[in-house]
């Protein structure tokens, strides 16, 4: 209703939402079971790219926009965030299960995926051609992150010398919950440094402090985020949803977001029957894999700026992101009520 206009002040809580649900997540997944589930999480990502990004390409085809918007259209209908579905599979208890791992695997292939993505897309945009120098090293050193965050969540978690520091220097929960908010920031910042988004790094934080902080301070980190960070987290989503702009739906917007539903499920869909999931944890994963943010708004925004995007396909978008994280916590845990996960 356009009542209240979001402030600066919430977005920055909403994304410390988004950030504590990562650290949740992270403090949640065991190292050894996550990396076991990884070829399944690549599967998943690769078809959950290749089906929406082909189908928003085809959209674009059809309503006769140039190459370089068709391929802005299929990398913005690619690209999956991750942090509302983590939220509902934890509410459902299903972070844990093998769907969960293999979500959360799919979502960090998917980052990877995307930034390829996004390279090319910006560089055809204000290139005219692919600098393929640019897109490798960003590839590189969002490797070398993850690899180098997962060596080193091994290594604190197998050796009792470092649980041992931090019982000695880090004794009462209020050092612990200043060294877990530490380490979560540390993380996000060098995630952003190596091209990624910052919750993949908060996420590998939240797999490092597992086992190193208290049951009690894993807890209070709980409470905190889902009872406080929760709720202004969705308040924002709603206050951002311009509900006036549903007035104003052409077939081009109704195209891209059936296009946004459809491409994702049916790629998570099709990327897990793959890696062998039954057909309701395949919907699962689909719907999981679904949601999209400020990832998407990014790239339309720059396309926008830059002129390639109209008006109408930056609403699009735009629509198509608020509409999908409206929409795909309800759709699983209404799903999640018919199936049963392993």
């Amino acid at each position: 209703l356009n009542l209240i206009t979001p402030r600066e002040e919430l977005e920055v809580l909403a994304i410390l939402g988004v950030v504590f649900f990562m650290m949740s997540a992270g403090l949640e997944i065991d190292l050894g079971r996550f990396i076991k589930y990884w070829r399944q999480g690549f599967v998943i990502a690769v078809m959950g790219v290749i089906v929406p990004f082909t189908l928003g390409y085809c959209i674009g085809i059809a309503y006769g926009l140039n190459f370089i918007q068709c391929f802005g259209l299929g990398t913005s209908l690619s690209i999956t965030a991750i942090g509302l579905s983590v939220r509902v599979l934890m509410d459902l208890r299903m972070l844990r299960t093998r769907v969960g791992l293999a979500v959360i695997n799919a979502a960090i292939d998917d980052d990877v995926i995307g930034l390829i993505l996004m390279s090319v897309a910006f560089s055809l945009a204000t290139e005219g051609s692919v600098a393929f120098h640019v897109t490798a090293f960003s590839v590189l050193s969002s490797a070398l992150f993850i690899g180098s965050g997962f060596l080193v969540t091994k290594y604190v978690c197998t050796h009792l010398r470092v649980r041992l520091f931090v019982d000695k220097y880090f004794r009462s929960p209020t050092s612990q919950l200043v060294l877990a908010i530490s380490l979560a920031f540390l993380f996000g910042l060098l995630a952003r440094v190596a091209s990624l988004h910052e919750i993949i790094g908060v996420f590998i934080a939240g797999m490092l402090l597992r086992g190193l902080l208290s049951w009690k301070v894993e807890g209070e980190i709980f409470d905190f985020t889902f009872a406080f960070f929760a709720l202004l987290f969705f308040s924002y989503i709603g206050i951002k949803t311009d509900l006036r702009v549903i007035t104003q739906i052409s077939d081009l917007i109704l195209a891209v977001i059936v296009a946004a539903f459809v491409g994702k499920i049916l790629g998570g869909f099709l990327g897990a029957k793959i890696s062998r999931f039954t057909n309701g944890e395949a919907l699962i994963v689909g719907i999981a894999m679904n949601s999209r943010a400020a990832v998407e708004l990014a790239i339309a925004s720059a396309f926008y700026s830059l002129g390639i995007f109209t008006l109408e396909l930056f609403s699009a978008v735009v629509l198509m992101a608020a509409v999908t994280s409206i929409v795909t916590p309800i759709l699983l845990k209404l799903v999640a009520k018919y199936v049963t996960v392993t």
